[in-house]
């Protein structure tokens, strides 16, 4: 057996928190079995952000599909726009906001996956 899992964001909840922003998580333990990792969809919307916040043992990749915003740190700011990959490493505090006039979307995975992501 190979072990291949499909999955359609189409057949997935997301999870919308405050600020406003909706996420999709895809592949998880709890969504596939996956171990080692976790990879997912965020929509922040117009006005709204990720706040800052950081994660202790995870890595964490970010690759930007539309919208505009800032990936802000302690020391820096990157503006975000299609087509930038952003690499988090563990311990690094961060934020996203959304500058735009449409909802900033971009692909997330860590490794290993946030504890919230497993069974």
């Amino acid at each position: 057996m190979s072990g291949l899992k499909v999955v359609d964001i189409n057949n997935v909840d997301g999870e919308t928190r405050q600020p406003p922003r909706t996420s999709w998580i895809l592949v998880s333990e709890k969504t596939v079995g996956a171990q080692n990792l976790a990879m997912g969809v965020n929509v922040t919307h117009v006005g709204g952000c990720v706040p800052e916040h950081k994660h202790e043992k995870e890595e964490e990749v970010m690759y930007f599909l539309e919208g505009e915003g800032k990936f802000i740190t302690e020391d820096q700011e990157i503006v975000l726009k299609p087509g930038i990959c952003v690499y988090n490493p563990p311990g690094a505090t961060h934020s996203i906001v959304n500058t735009g006039k449409i909802p900033l979307k971009f692909i997330w995975i860590y490794s290993p996956q946030l504890d919230g992501h497993r069974k």
